[in-house]
């Protein structure tokens, strides 16, 4: 058994877990009430490959300009600071697994895709929902699963090992941690976006996500909470097996969705148009998230798996109900 606690790990963490000097230099002055948008542009112009995710990030359909942008404060001004904001942080995130190796061996593109699907999921549903901070929402889902980036870094090996063993044990990932490390990638992503001094609600979202509905939380806490969670469960998770119990997410999404206000049809309308953006978005940060092809071939069986589930889930409980009822009707005779 693991002995580290979350806090050291992060702690004795350097170039691994920490944000890069100038992407820590735009965040602090966009976290600064006095910073203006001419001092902001000229903290992100220090950093070439941040201007031109910024840059290419504007002058896309997505803002729909009439005019190129060519100046990063016009950037700054068109899209927003919590835009900015999501783009230095998912600049930071999507920079972190320098080691080839590795990346082909916990199939990299696939964490990347899962942490931009979630993101443009979670945005769009704060959107159908009415959320205050639909940019924070985004945010919440780049960040979400920052613990798994990070244990692969610190432990590599034994974190590859863990995901072998949920595979082929059929376990939740979150369980095969705590057996082998006695805490989650929740509890060290919730520590580590702590580290980088990021809204508390970020880090609640990060190390509460696998947690739904709990009792005695904040209503705003947890309504992102909810929200999070909702979009990780709608999208294909980092890992194959990531969601051993196929049935099971399917109840827990439903349940979000009701908890939430959401129609289920609308639900899976955000699950489609999502991948498209997402595709869309990892162009703009320039990364390899795999061919769209195979996306959206993987994506339509996912769906097609859940509905089919969902059929046997639904023709099960009628039979019981049937076989209750006459039961019931056998011992009234």
């Amino acid at each position: 058994m693991n002995t580290d606690s979350p806090k050291k790990i992060v702690s004795s963490i350097h170039e691994i877990g920490s944000l890069p000097q100038s992407l820590a230099a735009v965040l602090k002055a966009l976290n600064n009430p006095a910073s203006g948008m001419n001092e902001i542009a000229g903290v992100i112009s220090k950093d070439v490959s941040l201007t031109t995710r910024v840059l290419k990030m504007v002058n896309s359909a997505q803002y729909g300009r009439h005019h190129k942008v060519s100046k990063v404060s016009e950037a700054v001004k068109v899209m927003g600071l919590n835009s900015i904001k999501m783009l230095t942080l998912s600049s930071s995130v999507f920079g972190m697994i320098p080691d080839k190796e590795l990346a082909d061996r916990c199939d990299i593109k696939r964490i990347w895709r899962h942490l931009i699907e979630t993101a443009t999921t979670a945005r769009r549903i704060a959107d159908e929902t009415g959320y205050a901070d639909k940019e924070e929402a985004f945010v919440a889902g780049i960040l979400h699963d920052l613990g798994i980036i990070i244990m692969l870094l610190y432990y590599k090996e034994k974190y590859l090992d863990v995901i072998d063993t949920m595979k082929a044990e059929r376990k939740c990932l979150t369980d095969v941690e705590k057996e082998n490390f006695a805490f989650t990638h929740c509890d060290i992503g919730a520590e580590m976006v702590n580290s980088w001094k990021l809204p508390p609600q970020l880090a609640f979202v990060v190390g509460n996500h696998h947690r739904f509905d709990h009792k005695g939380l904040m209503p705003e806490d947890a309504e992102l909470n909810n929200i999070i969670a909702l979009a990780d469960r709608l999208t294909l998770g980092p890992f194959d097996e990531y969601y051993p119990e196929v049935e099971e997410n399917i109840l827990f999404i439903r349940s979000a969705c009701a908890k939430l206000n959401l129609n289920i049809q609308t639900a899976n309308n955000i699950r489609k148009d999502s991948i498209h953006q997402a595709i869309e978005l990892a162009q703009y940060l320039e990364l390899d998230v795999g061919e769209i092809i195979d996306i959206l071939t993987e994506a339509n069986e996912r769906l097609a798996e859940l509905y089919f589930s969902l059929e046997n889930l639904y023709l099960e409980r009628h039979q019981v109900q049937n076989s209750e009822r006459s039961e019931t009707l056998e011992t009234v005779g």
